[in-house]
Protein backbone atom coordinates (compact mmCIF):
# COMPACT_ATOMS: atom_id res chain seq x y z
CA UNK A 1 0.00 0.00 0.00
CA UNK A 2 2.90 2.39 0.74
CA UNK A 3 4.29 2.02 -2.78
CA UNK A 4 0.83 2.26 -4.38
CA UNK A 5 0.05 5.45 -2.42
CA UNK A 6 3.51 6.88 -3.11
CA UNK A 7 4.34 7.07 0.63
CA UNK A 8 7.81 6.57 2.04
CA UNK A 9 7.65 4.74 5.38
CA UNK A 10 10.68 4.87 7.70
CA UNK A 11 10.91 3.06 11.04
CA UNK A 12 14.44 3.59 12.41
CA UNK A 13 14.12 1.16 15.35
CA UNK A 14 12.89 -1.61 13.02
CA UNK A 15 15.43 -0.78 10.27
CA UNK A 16 12.69 -0.20 7.69
CA UNK A 17 12.81 2.23 4.77
CA UNK A 18 10.40 1.53 1.89
CA UNK A 19 12.71 3.44 -0.49
CA UNK A 20 15.21 0.59 -0.04
CA UNK A 21 12.58 -2.03 -0.81
CA UNK A 22 9.86 -3.71 1.24
CA UNK A 23 10.80 -6.07 4.03
CA UNK A 24 8.90 -9.41 4.02
CA UNK A 25 8.68 -9.16 7.82
CA UNK A 26 7.00 -5.73 7.76
CA UNK A 27 3.42 -7.11 8.19
CA UNK A 28 4.58 -9.32 11.09
CA UNK A 29 6.44 -6.42 12.74
CA UNK A 30 3.34 -4.25 12.34
CA UNK A 31 1.22 -6.95 13.97
CA UNK A 32 3.66 -7.25 16.93
CA UNK A 33 3.75 -3.48 17.33
CA UNK A 34 -0.04 -3.31 17.32
CA UNK A 35 -0.32 -6.10 19.90
CA UNK A 36 2.22 -4.29 22.10
CA UNK A 37 0.23 -1.03 21.84
CA UNK A 38 -3.01 -2.89 22.64
CA UNK A 39 -1.45 -4.64 25.65
CA UNK A 40 -0.02 -1.35 26.99
CA UNK A 41 -3.41 0.32 26.52
CA UNK A 42 -5.16 -2.46 28.49
CA UNK A 43 -2.64 -2.09 31.34
CA UNK A 44 -3.18 1.69 31.44
CA UNK A 45 -6.97 1.19 31.46
CA UNK A 46 -6.66 -1.28 34.37
CA UNK A 47 -4.60 1.21 36.42
CA UNK A 48 -7.09 3.96 35.51
CA UNK A 49 -10.05 1.76 36.54
CA UNK A 50 -8.45 0.81 39.87
CA UNK A 51 -7.70 4.46 40.59
CA UNK A 52 -11.28 5.46 39.73
CA UNK A 53 -12.79 2.68 41.85
CA UNK A 54 -10.77 3.83 44.87
CA UNK A 55 -12.45 7.27 44.78
CA UNK A 56 -9.47 9.25 43.48
CA UNK A 57 -10.77 11.88 41.00
CA UNK A 58 -9.97 10.92 37.40
CA UNK A 59 -10.41 14.42 35.98
CA UNK A 60 -7.09 15.85 34.79
CA UNK A 61 -8.36 19.38 35.45
CA UNK A 62 -10.63 19.90 38.50
CA UNK A 63 -13.93 21.66 37.83
CA UNK A 64 -13.87 25.47 37.71
CA UNK A 65 -13.87 26.54 41.37
CA UNK A 66 -11.38 23.89 42.51
CA UNK A 67 -7.65 23.37 42.20
CA UNK A 68 -5.34 20.49 43.03
CA UNK A 69 -3.74 20.54 46.46
CA UNK A 70 -0.03 21.33 46.02
CA UNK A 71 0.84 18.73 48.70
CA UNK A 72 -1.44 16.00 47.28
CA UNK A 73 -2.48 16.25 43.62
CA UNK A 74 -5.22 13.63 44.11
CA UNK A 75 -7.04 16.09 46.44
CA UNK A 76 -9.14 19.05 45.34
CA UNK A 77 -9.28 22.25 47.37
CA UNK A 78 -11.41 25.34 46.80
CA UNK A 79 -9.97 27.96 44.45
CA UNK A 80 -11.70 30.95 46.04
CA UNK A 81 -11.74 33.50 43.13
CA UNK A 82 -13.31 30.89 40.81
CA UNK A 83 -15.57 29.47 43.55
CA UNK A 84 -17.00 32.97 44.09
CA UNK A 85 -18.13 32.98 40.44
CA UNK A 86 -19.64 29.48 40.79
CA UNK A 87 -21.66 30.65 43.84
CA UNK A 88 -22.81 33.72 41.91
CA UNK A 89 -24.01 31.53 39.01
CA UNK A 90 -26.02 29.30 41.37
CA UNK A 91 -27.48 32.33 43.18
CA UNK A 92 -28.56 33.94 39.90
CA UNK A 93 -30.23 30.70 38.84
CA UNK A 94 -32.11 30.51 42.18
CA UNK A 95 -33.24 34.12 41.58
CA UNK A 96 -34.86 32.95 38.34
CA UNK A 97 -32.35 33.95 35.69
CA UNK A 98 -31.79 31.56 32.76
CA UNK A 99 -28.41 30.46 31.40
CA UNK A 100 -28.38 33.02 28.55
CA UNK A 101 -29.16 35.92 30.91
CA UNK A 102 -26.55 34.73 33.45
CA UNK A 103 -23.94 34.53 30.66
CA UNK A 104 -24.73 38.12 29.62
CA UNK A 105 -24.62 39.35 33.23
CA UNK A 106 -21.18 37.80 33.80
CA UNK A 107 -19.90 39.35 30.57
CA UNK A 108 -21.23 42.77 31.61
CA UNK A 109 -19.36 42.40 34.92
CA UNK A 110 -16.13 41.57 33.02
CA UNK A 111 -15.84 38.19 34.75
CA UNK A 112 -13.32 35.84 33.13
CA UNK A 113 -14.61 32.60 31.60
CA UNK A 114 -13.10 29.38 33.02
CA UNK A 115 -10.67 29.12 30.06
CA UNK A 116 -9.60 32.77 30.47
CA UNK A 117 -9.16 32.27 34.21
CA UNK A 118 -7.03 29.12 33.81
CA UNK A 119 -4.93 30.85 31.12
CA UNK A 120 -4.40 33.82 33.48
CA UNK A 121 -2.88 31.33 35.97
CA UNK A 122 -0.55 29.95 33.30
CA UNK A 123 -2.39 26.64 32.95
CA UNK A 124 -2.47 25.19 29.44
CA UNK A 125 -6.06 24.30 28.56
CA UNK A 126 -6.90 22.74 25.18
CA UNK A 127 -9.99 24.85 24.72
CA UNK A 128 -10.31 27.69 22.21
CA UNK A 129 -10.58 31.21 23.61
CA UNK A 130 -13.49 33.31 22.39
CA UNK A 131 -12.50 36.26 20.20
CA UNK A 132 -14.54 38.54 22.44
CA UNK A 133 -13.33 38.84 26.05
CA UNK A 134 -15.44 37.45 28.89
CA UNK A 135 -17.83 35.88 26.38
CA UNK A 136 -19.63 33.28 28.51
CA UNK A 137 -21.58 30.59 26.64
CA UNK A 138 -24.98 29.54 28.06
CA UNK A 139 -23.75 25.92 27.69
CA UNK A 140 -20.85 26.66 30.08
CA UNK A 141 -23.33 28.03 32.65
CA UNK A 142 -25.51 24.94 32.18
CA UNK A 143 -22.54 22.58 32.72
CA UNK A 144 -21.56 24.43 35.92
CA UNK A 145 -25.12 24.25 37.26
CA UNK A 146 -25.24 20.47 36.63
CA UNK A 147 -21.91 19.59 38.28
CA UNK A 148 -22.47 17.37 41.31
CA UNK A 149 -18.81 17.90 42.25
CA UNK A 150 -19.82 21.29 43.70
CA UNK A 151 -21.56 19.59 46.64
CA UNK A 152 -18.34 17.75 47.52
CA UNK A 153 -18.79 14.52 45.55
CA UNK A 154 -16.38 12.84 43.14
CA UNK A 155 -17.94 11.35 40.01
CA UNK A 156 -15.70 8.96 38.09
CA UNK A 157 -16.11 7.17 34.75
CA UNK A 158 -18.04 9.95 33.01
CA UNK A 159 -16.08 9.42 29.79
CA UNK A 160 -14.04 6.81 27.97
CA UNK A 161 -12.32 6.45 24.59
CA UNK A 162 -13.51 4.12 21.83
CA UNK A 163 -10.30 2.06 21.67
CA UNK A 164 -6.52 2.30 21.89
CA UNK A 165 -6.55 3.34 18.23
CA UNK A 166 -9.45 5.78 18.38
CA UNK A 167 -9.07 8.39 21.16
CA UNK A 168 -12.49 9.97 20.49
CA UNK A 169 -14.08 10.81 23.85
CA UNK A 170 -17.37 9.02 24.51
CA UNK A 171 -19.79 10.03 27.29
CA UNK A 172 -20.77 7.06 29.45
CA UNK A 173 -24.36 6.58 30.70
CA UNK A 174 -25.11 7.77 34.26
CA UNK A 175 -25.56 4.19 35.52
CA UNK A 176 -21.92 3.41 34.58
CA UNK A 177 -20.56 6.22 36.75
CA UNK A 178 -19.20 5.83 40.27
CA UNK A 179 -20.13 8.46 42.86
CA UNK A 180 -18.08 8.99 46.01
CA UNK A 181 -19.76 11.26 48.56
CA UNK A 182 -18.08 14.06 50.51
CA UNK A 183 -14.57 13.62 49.11
CA UNK A 184 -13.74 17.35 49.12
CA UNK A 185 -15.07 20.62 50.52
CA UNK A 186 -18.36 21.71 48.94
CA UNK A 187 -18.75 25.06 47.19
CA UNK A 188 -22.55 24.76 46.99
CA UNK A 189 -24.79 23.39 49.74
CA UNK A 190 -26.96 20.38 48.85
CA UNK A 191 -30.24 22.25 49.27
CA UNK A 192 -29.20 24.93 46.76
CA UNK A 193 -27.86 22.32 44.33
CA UNK A 194 -31.07 20.23 44.53
CA UNK A 195 -33.22 23.34 43.98
CA UNK A 196 -31.17 24.27 40.90
CA UNK A 197 -31.53 20.72 39.50
CA UNK A 198 -35.31 21.00 39.88
CA UNK A 199 -35.28 24.40 38.14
Amino acid sequence: DFVRLNIRYIAIMDNIDTDKGLNDFLPIQDWFNEMHAKNTSQKVRTVFKNKGNSGIPLAVIPPFGYKKDENDNTRWIIDEPAAKVVRQIFNLCIQGYGTTKIALMLKEQNIMTPTEYWNSLGKKINRPLQEEKHSWAPKTIERILEKQEYIGDTINFKFTTRSFKDKTRVTLPKESRKIFKNTHEAIIDKETWNTVQQI
